[in-house]
């Protein structure tokens, strides 16, 4: 029992850090601009495919696995921060026509990866190969599982110095707090917002190359982080980094849980209702809304 209970504690933290990337990245754009992005999972999903297409080894490229993360990662901040000055930043004030915008970019994302790689899930290489089995845990764990956890923690650990300790975060984070406030001040707000979409980017790929690697990487599994994304950022509160950070770890852990204990077929059931019941209880979420767009 307390073997099984340190593997949850230490399971779920792996995949908690990178559940917070998904969810951190989708929180940071409409907390700055009010915009629901339904292409994030897609975003997630293109940094997988990325990662594929440079590190396959059918492929004609084959790179070191390191290289071909850092230009996925790469790619899917090139991508996001396309979308929103090509096609959001000239939309974002009508929310339906956003909301529906990004939709279509999402599937239209998933066509092109049926059209380039097939419809069939994808192994992909892990950019670490090897485990560690942990005796005083009775678990094994890969070492991509590891880099996972210490690669996400590292974004999130940046992401905490760059918006309080400099000038152009803090612009981000003023943003958040009121846009009219921050234009009164100075800030940029295309600046600032372009910044965000390219941040939340980074953000959507490295988790794509990790959840396509621990999970599964085929063109529908845009639609799982997505709605985790909708799950955590709603427990967290919308607009709360803090709160999307906790709530990850909530749900990562309740996810493992319900694995080890009742069955993968259960994996989802026990996030669903502690959603319901804090739609219930705190319908702003956990630590509310940060945001105030006056």
């Amino acid at each position: 029992m307390i073997g099984q209970l340190l593997s949850i504690l230490v399971l779920g933290a792996m995949i908690s850090a990178v559940y917070a990337l998904i969810a951190i990245g989708f929180t940071m754009i409409f907390g700055v601009g009010g915009v629901l992005n339904l292409a994030h999972g897609a975003l997630i999903m293109l940094g997988a495919f990325t990662y594929l297409a440079f590190t396959s080894t059918a492929g004609a490229l084959s790179l070191p696995p390191i290289v071909g993360f850092l230009i996925a990662v790469v790619v899917t901040a090139a991508a996001s921060y396309a979308l929103y000055a090509g096609l959001v930043k000239y939309i974002e004030d009508n929310i339906v026509i956003t909301f529906l915008a990004t939709v279509v970019v999402a599937l239209l994302l998933t066509e092109l990866i049926i059209i380039q790689f097939g419809s069939a899930p994808s192994q992909l290489i892990p950019v670490v190969s090897g485990t560690i089995y942990l005796d005083a845990v009775g678990t094994r764990l890969r070492y991509v599982q590891l880099l996972a956890f210490g690669v996400s923690w590292i974004a999130i650990g940046s992401l905490w110095y760059y918006v309080t300790k400099t000038d152009e975060g803090r612009s981000i984070l003023a943003t958040s707090m009121s846009t009219r406030g921050a234009e009164l001040t100075g800030v940029n707000l295309q600046k600032v917002k372009s910044r965000t979409w390219l941040i939340a980017g980074a953000f959507a790929g490295i988790a794509g190359v990790f959840i396509g690697t621990l999970q599964s990487t085929s063109p529908q599994m845009w639609l799982s982080p997505l709605a985790l994304a909708f799950i955590i950022v709603v427990i967290g509160g919308i607009g709360s980094i803090k709160g999307s950070v906790i709530a990850a770890y909530l749900i990562g852990y309740l996810e493992t849980a319900s694995v080890e204990i009742l069955g993968p077929s259960f994996q989802g059931v026990l996030s669903l209702v502690v959603l319901v019941a804090i739609l219930l209880m705190r319908p702003n979420g956990l630590f509310g809304r940060e945001l105030v767009h006056e």
